[in-house]
């Protein structure tokens, strides 16, 4: 995944550019902290709601989401809830009102609601179980511009067998290396603020969550990035349970790898930047699609 001796000018992993230095050096080297460039532009229509122009943005990622969560079928039915802060607040959050499948959710029709359960912008109610741990992760976690919460099979899969760690056996796993959170004891519905803030204080700023005979939590910064968790964490999760399937030992990577691959490959600025670029491409897709309508 980094530049080989080969490769000239190419952008790195580590956001450095390769200059034909040999992988083993490009690999001991200490990441380079700089901007990433990117070269896809990203996609918003005019904004026709009236709220901020941040906000506007936040709306047409999260009804992205919604819809490629759906086309993947990462959700059940009308359940399962995918939240984002209202840029520059900690007090408000977008979400789905409750009823709509996710593939008819739109930028528009995207419900703002406060931490006390008011709806201020939109028609319609959330689901009672999202606002509680949605509202109380957006308040408690730090990383919470967006708070995503599915049930998809492979990832929750491994919430389901009494030793529910996802070992690092494979280096998409190594993406989740030290950032998982395990919630070992399932407790039933979430309908109190009590439940969200146990939640939030079992991640302890960690951006992933796996609730034992339930699914899974994540917290990020931007939606972008929420997506990139979920997909990545889903795939981390298929090849795992398929691996254990065969009854044989995990080859598990070695901890000072594991290390090395993180610290490469988890820079904030590339998560950001990595997340950005999977969506918009995802976005352009939708523009040739009947998911078109997601952006209205």
């Amino acid at each position: 995944m980094v530049a080989d001796s080969q490769t000239q000018g190419v952008l790195s992993q580590n956001g450095s550019i390769a200059n034909g230095s040999s992988q083993h050096a490009l690999a001991e080297a200490d990441p380079v902290k700089v901007e990433v460039p990117s070269h896809v532009t990203e996609y918003y229509p005019p904004n026709t709601l009236g709220c901020s122009e941040d906000e506007w943005r936040a709306r047409v990622d999260l009804a992205a989401i919604h819809r490629l969560c759906h086309n993947y079928v990462w959700n059940e039915g009308i359940q399962n809830h995918l939240t984002a802060a209202v840029p520059g607040r900690t007090d408000q959050f977008l979400i789905i009102a409750f009823g709509l499948l996710w593939s008819q959710v739109t930028a528009s029709n995207l419900l703002t609601v406060d931490s006390e359960g008011k709806v201020v912008r939109g028609e319609g109610k959330p689901e009672a179980t999202a606002f509680w741990i949605h509202s109380r992760l957006h308040l408690k976690h730090p990383l919470a511009g967006c708070v995503a919460h599915t049930h998809q099979p492979w990832a929750t899969a491994l919430c389901c067998i009494q030793d529910m760690e996802l070992p690092m056996c494979h280096q998409t796993n190594l993406r989740f290396y030290d950032d998982v959170a395990y919630e070992k004891q399932y407790k039933g519905l979430i309908l109190d603020g009590y439940e969200g803030d146990r939640l939030a204080k079992i991640m302890d700023g960690k951006r992933t969550l796996l609730h034992a005979n339930h699914g899974i939590v994540v917290c990020t910064e931007t939606v972008a990035e929420a997506f990139d968790y979920l997909y990545y964490l889903e795939k981390a999760g298929e090849i795992t349970v398929k691996a254990m399937s065969t009854g044989r030992p995990l080859q598990l990577i070695p901890k000072d790898v594991c290390e090395q691959f993180h610290n490469k490959m988890e820079p904030p600025h590339l998560v950001k930047e990595f997340a950005k670029l999977h969506l918009e491409a995802h976005k352009r897709q939708f523009l040739k699609t009947r998911d078109a309508d997601f952006c209205l």
